[in-house]
């Protein structure tokens, strides 16, 4: 930080402030002239658009260990997850069932109900420009590290195995039609999912359109969809621990 000079401020903001890769979502009663948009804008250079990198995620089920002084041994995880924008809501109802609904997912069930490994495990979503993947985080005991690692593979291929119940996909839509709607609850939340569709390419209206497929999904479908998505069984881990 010390060495930073004001040229080289100056430089990045110039390279990556800019016109040609910006875009403004206005929301309420404003006025684009009234609020000087254009005067504040006037100060930013055209520049030229840049093209996000695109990452993939790795499936080489790779398990890199580091050994540090700790009580508990802290485990991270992630695998590809190429989901076309079409099977975005399906995504959302099938990880919300293996690990993102809290008591009641599957890795917390098998994880801390059934086996007291740990206070909390779950597996997320990241579906992004740049990369996609399924990911998760536990914390377990150290002489437990293996044991929690083992179970989370299992639940990862039972789940493309198997599939659902009836019982999970019906609890995760009463839990998801009753929670999707509060994020759009107020202005700034509505401009937020705007945003979010506008910069991830999707059509206006793509949120309240997923969520009317979630109240129309079918388990034979969501099965379907679960069982065409193996990769997210090639499991990378991260493990710190104090032993390996």
């Amino acid at each position: 930080m010390n060495t930073i000079t004001k040229d080289e401020i100056s430089t990045f903001l110039k390279e990556n402030l800019d016109l040609s890769n910006l875009f403004i979502v206005l929301g309420g009663d404003v006025d684009f002239e009234e609020h000087m948009l254009k005067d504040m804008l006037n100060s930013l250079h055209a520049g030229i658009p840049r093209v996000l990198p695109k990452f993939e995620t790795s499936s080489k089920e790779i398990v890199k260990q580091k050994q540090k002084d700790s009580k508990q041994a802290y485990i991270y995880f992630g695998s590809p997850y190429n989901v076309n924008i079409d099977e975005y809501y399906l995504a959302n109802v099938a990880t919300f069932i293996l690990g993102s609904s809290g008591f009641g997912s599957r890795l917390m069930e098998e994880i801390r109900v059934k086996r007291g490994l740990a206070y909390s495990a779950y597996a997320r979503n990241s579906l992004n420009l740049s990369h996609k993947q399924i990911w998760g985080y536990l914390q377990t005991k150290n002489e437990s590290k293996d044991e929690a690692l083992s179970v989370v593979k299992k639940e990862f291929d039972e789940f493309v195995k198997n599939g659902v119940s009836k019982k999970e996909l019906d609890m995760a839509k009463n839990f998801l039609l009753g929670s999707e709607p509060l994020r759009k609850e107020t202005l700034s939340k509505r401009l937020s999912v705007a945003q979010s569709e506008y910069y991830l390419g999707q059509k206006e209206g793509f949120f309240d359109e997923n969520l009317k497929k979630i109240a129309n999904l079918k388990l034979k479908d969501l099965n379907d969809y679960i069982s065409s998505h193996d990769e997210i069984t090639k499991l990378s881990f991260s493990i710190i621990s104090n032993e390996i």
